[in-house]
């Protein structure tokens, strides 16, 4: 049974934990954190050898590294395990720039390993269900769409590295505005983004933003606008949405049921599945990879996400949009 080590015992690592129970595939074998009593916790919990330095840790040369740290430690993180002989599950954001992200892809191709981002919004069913569609050709050229999220991202119990726009490349945007980047690139499978222009608030008593506005254009149809507000808590009345636009219909979707309204005004609907709240998906994908199959998506996707989300803040500081088809900013699936 594969080993995997976890590096980085904050909250989302109770996700990993559930995820490995479930599936009952791999073993986890060792935890890391400089946090003492993190260590302690999980080495009670799972029986694993616990470290405080993630380098010991890799001595050890677990099967499988899962990295849950600050996002900026992702890249030295990462190319360390890889350089280890370990493939990689990285929390999302893959990384907090495009050096990082190419340095990343290139230690996985160099040692041969699976270097994979945990992030589940484009595996929810009405992500699929829309993507198979309109890869399928049934629902037309993509025309226009938006994602708006509201929440109070400023809350008590948030970690205060989240706040802190060098740890976490950015801040709300580059951490949970990449949902929202890998839902849309969930729904229109094959089309690239080519720019982004945005729009970053901000307010005096934080270092990261308390609103995002951006708007990507794709090389041959349409747009999608995201607005990531986290200033505010979620009201009671309706604020938040999601929809796709396409040239046969528009398309929205609930937890249990998928809809399109077609230019003629007639509505169509299918049943979705639950939603998945593990981490079932990104497993089955390591899975698939150490077998030596293709994953979908591939990880040059998911570098995009994080991509994106670093644009936005460029975009947001210059006044300008960002060519993300540029050397600066392109992230191809061979580089």
């Amino acid at each position: 049974m594969p080993s995997v080590g976890l590096i980085g015992l904050g909250a989302i690592v109770q996700k990993h934990v559930a995820t490995i129970g479930v599936l009952d595939t791999f073993e986890i074998a060792c935890v890391c954190d400089t946090d003492a009593s993190r260590r302690d916790r999980w080495q009670r919990e799972t029986g694993a050898s616990a470290f405080a330095d993630y380098r010991d840790l890799l001595v050890t040369a677990p099967d499988v590294v899962v990295i849950a740290l600050p996002h900026a430690l992702h890249e030295p993180v990462a190319t360390a395990a890889l350089g280890a002989g370990c493939h990689v599950i990285v929390e999302k954001p893959m990384a907090v720039s495009v050096a990082s992200c190419r340095r990343m892809l290139a230690a996985a191709r160099q040692r041969e390993r699976a270097l994979l981002v945990a992030e589940t919004a484009c595996f929810e069913p009405g992500v699929m269900e829309t993507g198979r569609r309109f890869a399928d050709g049934g629902l037309g050229r993509f025309f226009t769409g938006s994602i708006i999220n509201v929440r109070d991202y400023f809350h008590a119990e948030r970690p205060a590295w989240f706040l802190d726009p060098a740890l976490s490349g950015g801040g709300m945007f580059s951490n949970v505005g990449v949902h929202r980047l890998a839902t849309a690139r969930g729904c229109l499978p094959g089309l690239r983004p080519v720019s982004v222009s945005a729009a970053v608030a901000h307010v005096p008593e934080a270092a990261v933003e308390a609103c995002t506005s951006a708007l990507v254009r794709y090389e041959h149809d349409g747009a999608m606008l995201y607005e990531e507000v986290g200033y505010f808590g979620r009201p009671s009345f309706p604020v938040t949405g999601m929809r796709f636009v396409f040239e046969y219909g528009l398309v929205a979707w609930d937890q249990g049921t998928w809809r399109m309204m077609g230019r003629d005004g007639k509505e169509q609907s299918c049943p979705l599945p639950p939603v998945d709240t593990t981490y079932a998906a990104v497993y089955h994908n390591l899975i698939r990879a150490m077998e030596g199959q293709a994953m979908v998506p591939e990880t040059w996707e998911f570098a995009v996400d994080a991509i994106l989300a670093q644009a936005a803040y460029e975009s947001g500081r210059t006044g300008n949009s960002i060519d993300l088809l540029s050397d600066a900013w392109r992230i191809d699936p061979d580089r």
